[in-house]
């Protein structure tokens, strides 16, 4: 869909096809809104952000400043940590999806898992408010515990063990960030930078994974490109973990990376 149709099928709140099935003359109020928009992408805004949402796994996701846009590559995790589930036999599962943003990961994985309930803990309350916004959009909001903690703490002071641990934390390394495309830029800081190598957060997460996933559990992370020998050497210094495994995204790029925690039988 080119920027000129997501922007019109906003103007009008339709869908592409109705575009062109449905053709309409816009009117005066819905052309300058048009022009709004086409400027505001011309300064360098995100499409999303202009058109106030996005689509993710099929589902509606509302997105702005202070929150990142869902990317397709988030949705190889999702379809990842959903099959995994099913192979499994997992129902009534626990997750906790770490670094949430805008709700996307929990929203796809309740509408996919049965019964599956999650936490999502992020230290950006601006994010939640889009996150909580998200749930209750796509009918979801019962089965979701949005938490507004730093993520560090959350996982030193939780007392809760979980099935599934789900993360797309910062990935970016921090001298990379003024080099992004300025679209890219507008979006928060603190859901990009992942530190010097990009791997800050994984330090915590992969360790941190071990004591709050039940005997068994999956661990299921999105990642940079490059950042697979990293994330390797990573599992092994930690130890504990099973059936390592890579996903490509569908550039041919290591992407997803499943991890099970060390034991003879999964999910109990």
């Amino acid at each position: 869909m080119t920027e000129d149709e997501l922007f019109l099928t906003a103007v009008l709140n339709c869908s592409r096809s109705e575009l062109f099935t449905h053709p309409v003359t816009l009117d005066h109020k819905q052309q300058e809104l048009l022009g709004t928009m086409r400027r505001r992408r011309s300064a360098g805004e995100p499409v999303q952000y202009i058109c106030g949402f996005t689509e993710f796994m099929g589902y509606r996701i509302e997105v702005g400043p202070g929150v990142l846009v869902p990317r397709p590559e988030t949705e190889i995790l999702v379809d990842a940590v959903i099959e995994e589930s099913r192979r499994h036999q997992g129902q009534g599962l626990s997750v906790l999806d770490i670094a949430t943003g805008s709700g996307c990961i929990p929203i796809a994985l309740v509408r996919g898992i049965p019964a599956c309930k999650v936490a999502g803990v992020d230290i950006s309350g601006e994010a939640l408010s889009f996150a909580r916004r998200n749930s209750d959009i796509n009918g979801v909001s019962g089965r979701i515990d949005f938490i507004e903690r730093d993520v560090f703490w959350f996982m030193d002071e939780t007392k809760h063990h979980f099935d599934i641990v789900t993360a797309n934390p910062p990935y970016i390394p921090s001298a990379m960030i003024p080099e992004l495309p300025e679209d890219v830029r507008r979006e928060p800081a603190l859901a990009l930078d992942g530190g010097a190598d990009g791997l800050h957060f994984y330090r915590y997460i992969v360790p941190g994974a071990l004591r709050l996933l039940k005997s068994g559990g999956l661990l299921a992370l999105e990642f940079g490109d490059g950042q697979r020998k990293d994330l390797e050497n990573l599992f092994a210094i930690t130890g504990g973990w099973d059936k390592i495994r890579f996903i490509k995204d569908n550039a041919g790029r290591d992407r997803v990376v499943l991890a099970y925690k060390h034991t003879n039988q999964y999910f109990k």
